[in-house]
C-alpha cells in the first residue's frame, strides 16, 4: 500500500514557500521537493500552481482567521488595549521572523493581486473577513467612549489593517520594526478619543 500525502500539509509547505520567497519565484518543482512529493500526487490535489496558490491562501486567511477571533475572545483589556495589543503581538511575531516573511495575503496582495484575479480576490476576501474581525472590537470601543465615532467601525478597522500592511511592507525592505512602532504609536493616538 502507497503512501498517503495529507493535503494540509502540502498546503502548509507551500504556505512557507510561498511567504517567503513569492509566487513567482517558487516553481512547481520546488513544490514538490519541499512537500516531498511526486508531481502526480501534486495534481491529485491540486489543478494547477495557481489553484494551489489559490488553496494557500484560504487555508492561511481562515487559519488567521481563527487566530484572531481567539485572541480577542480571550482578551481581558479594554477594546483599544487589546486592538493594540494584537498588533505588538504581530509585530513581535514578525520580529522573530527577521522581517523574512511577512503576511501570505499582504505579499499575494501586492505582487500577484492585480494580475491573477482569482488570487487577488482570495486575499481580499480574507482580508475583509479580519477586518469583519476588528469591527466589532472597535464598535465597543466606540460604545465605551475609547475610539473615535468620526468614522464608522469598518472603515477604522480599514485603516488599522491597511496601514499596519504598509508599515509591514517597510519592514521587509528596512529589516527594522521602527515604521511599525512608529505606525502603532500614531495610529492608536490618532484614534483614541
Amino acid at each position: 500500500m502507497g503512501y498517503k500525502y495529507n493535503k494540509e500539509d502540502i498546503l502548509n509547505v507551500g504556505y512557507e514557500v510561498f511567504r517567503k520567497n513569492g509566487y513567482h519565484n517558487v516553481g512547481i518543482n520546488e513544490i514538490l521537493k519541499e512537500s516531498g512529493i511526486p508531481k502526480g500526487s501534486f495534481y491529485n490535489f491540486f489543478e494547477s500552481k495557481e489553484d494551489f496558490a489559490q488553496q494557500v491562501i484560504n487555508q492561511y486567511g481562515l487559519s488567521n482567521q481563527s487566530f484572531m477571533e481567539k485572541f480577542f475572545e480571550e482578551s481581558s483589556l479594554t477594546p483599544i488595549e487589546s486592538l493594540k495589543a494584537f498588533y505588538a503581538m504581530v509585530m513581535d511575531m514578525n520580529e522573530q521572523d527577521n522581517y523574512a516573511g511577512g503576511c501570505l495575503v499582504n505579499n499575494m496582495s501586492m505582487e500577484v493581486g492585480r494580475n491573477i484575479d482569482n488570487l487577488g480576490a482570495a486575499a481580499n476576501q480574507h482580508f475583509i473577513g479580519w477586518l469583519n474581525v476588528l469591527a466589532p472590537i472597535i464598535d465597543k470601543g466606540q460604545k465605551l467612549e475609547q475610539i473615535t465615532t468620526a468614522y464608522s467601525p469598518m472603515e477604522l478597522a480599514e485603516y488599522l489593517h491597511a496601514g499596519f500592511y504598509g508599515a509591514l511592507s517597510r519592514t521587509k525592505v528596512t529589516r527594522s520594526r521602527v515604521y511599525m512602532d512608529i505606525w502603532l504609536d500614531i495610529t492608536f493616538n490618532l484614534i483614541k478619543t
